[in-house]
């Protein structure tokens, strides 16, 4: 046996070795994730000014000039579904999102964690992920079929508009992950890295 040998130490060193592999990759996971969010929310912000503009010239078209578009509905629903999925991971990642935290608040902190981590990732990810891959199939399909959104005279080509909801929806899932990671780190004792704001 080599000198300073002490049974089991091999064993702690790989353990700890790869304890702080997974922490390395988690880190890196948990940064991507929060900086997609971050850049779709951006493209949102972006269809936030084309949907505005969108109105504004629907607006003057059809009570200055008399000549509403046929195309302004189909444009003003696609733009504001879109922005609404893009920006969802960025509400998710800000914690933003509304909802009812009174039971949450009188539980212990780690208990809390506990529940969130698991919801996240038990129950939120895989339904989410499963209506993720249903949007998807339904894009690439509009996509293959050439289906058109016949909803108003203009009938654009729909897949453009599934596409960005299945962009956004992928992210959500991606950032719901994290968000369960996050709260799984918080009950080693050991913290996220700080988010990118």
């Amino acid at each position: 046996m080599p000198a300073g040998y002490m049974p089991g130490s091999a064993t702690v060193t790989v353990t700890d070795k790869g304890r702080r592999h997974v922490r390395r990759i988690v880190d890196i996971y948990l940064r991507i994730t929060d900086r997609l969010a971050g850049a779709a929310a951006a493209l949102a912000m972006l269809l936030v000014a084309a949907m505005i503009c969108t109105v504004l010239y629907e607006i003057t078209a059809r009570h200055v000039f008399n000549a509403p578009t046929i195309w302004a509905f189909d444009v003003g629903y696609m733009l504001n579904g879109s922005l609404f999925m893009l920006g969802a991971a960025y509400t998710l990642r800000q914690d933003a999102h509304v909802r009812i935290d009174f039971v949450l608040e009188r539980l212990p902190r780690r208990l809390c964690d506990a529940m969130q981590a698991a919801f996240y990732l038990l129950v939120f990810a895989p339904v989410l992920g499963l209506a993720t891959a249903f949007a998807i199939g339904r894009a690439r399909r509009a996509f293959e079929r050439g289906t058109l959104e016949n909803a108003s005279a203009w009938e654009p080509l729909v897949w453009p508009f599934l596409a960005a909801l299945s962009l956004g929806m992928t992210l959500l899932v991606l950032q719901t992950v994290a968000e369960g990671l996050r709260h799984l780190l918080a009950l080693t004792g050991t913290p996220a890295p700080a988010r990118d704001r």
